[in-house]
Protein backbone atom coordinates (compact mmCIF):
# COMPACT_ATOMS: atom_id res chain seq x y z
CA UNK A 1 0.00 0.00 0.00
CA UNK A 2 1.27 3.72 -1.08
CA UNK A 3 0.11 6.38 1.04
CA UNK A 4 0.54 10.26 0.08
CA UNK A 5 0.03 12.47 3.12
CA UNK A 6 1.66 15.25 4.48
CA UNK A 7 0.72 13.18 7.92
CA UNK A 8 3.29 12.06 9.54
CA UNK A 9 3.35 7.81 9.36
CA UNK A 10 3.65 7.87 13.27
CA UNK A 11 0.54 9.71 13.23
CA UNK A 12 -1.66 7.74 11.16
CA UNK A 13 -0.31 4.60 12.02
CA UNK A 14 -0.34 5.28 16.26
CA UNK A 15 -1.23 2.39 18.15
CA UNK A 16 -2.48 3.20 21.87
CA UNK A 17 -0.28 0.34 23.13
CA UNK A 18 3.07 1.98 22.39
CA UNK A 19 4.59 4.46 24.21
CA UNK A 20 3.99 7.60 24.21
CA UNK A 21 5.17 9.31 20.55
CA UNK A 22 7.81 11.82 20.47
CA UNK A 23 7.22 15.75 20.39
CA UNK A 24 8.51 17.35 17.27
CA UNK A 25 9.66 20.86 16.33
CA UNK A 26 8.41 22.39 13.64
CA UNK A 27 10.44 25.47 12.40
CA UNK A 28 9.35 27.49 9.61
CA UNK A 29 11.59 28.28 6.45
CA UNK A 30 10.98 30.23 3.43
CA UNK A 31 8.59 27.81 1.50
CA UNK A 32 7.85 25.36 4.00
CA UNK A 33 8.07 23.86 7.54
CA UNK A 34 10.73 21.37 9.11
CA UNK A 35 10.31 18.73 11.22
CA UNK A 36 12.91 18.40 14.09
CA UNK A 37 14.01 16.32 16.74
CA UNK A 38 16.35 18.27 18.46
CA UNK A 39 18.61 19.67 16.17
CA UNK A 40 17.77 17.15 13.62
CA UNK A 41 15.36 17.40 10.66
CA UNK A 42 13.27 14.33 10.54
CA UNK A 43 10.83 15.51 7.99
CA UNK A 44 10.21 18.68 5.47
CA UNK A 45 6.77 20.07 4.53
CA UNK A 46 6.87 21.78 1.40
CA UNK A 47 5.03 22.04 -1.84
CA UNK A 48 8.44 23.54 -3.56
CA UNK A 49 10.51 20.36 -5.44
CA UNK A 50 13.53 22.58 -5.54
CA UNK A 51 13.54 22.47 -1.22
CA UNK A 52 13.45 18.90 -1.30
CA UNK A 53 16.69 18.69 -3.41
CA UNK A 54 18.35 21.11 -0.70
CA UNK A 55 21.06 19.39 1.80
CA UNK A 56 20.19 21.35 4.36
CA UNK A 57 16.79 19.86 4.86
CA UNK A 58 17.32 16.35 3.95
CA UNK A 59 16.38 13.75 6.81
CA UNK A 60 19.04 13.02 9.54
CA UNK A 61 20.85 16.08 8.55
CA UNK A 62 21.52 18.94 11.19
CA UNK A 63 19.37 22.21 11.32
CA UNK A 64 20.92 25.43 12.48
CA UNK A 65 18.16 26.76 14.00
CA UNK A 66 19.51 30.75 12.76
CA UNK A 67 18.65 29.28 9.22
CA UNK A 68 14.90 29.29 10.03
CA UNK A 69 12.59 31.97 8.72
CA UNK A 70 11.52 34.90 10.97
CA UNK A 71 8.09 34.83 12.07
Amino acid sequence: MILHSIVSPSDIFFNSTDVQPRRHIYRRINGGLLELDGNTVTRLISTDPRLYLDKRYCPDAHFNNSEAAPR
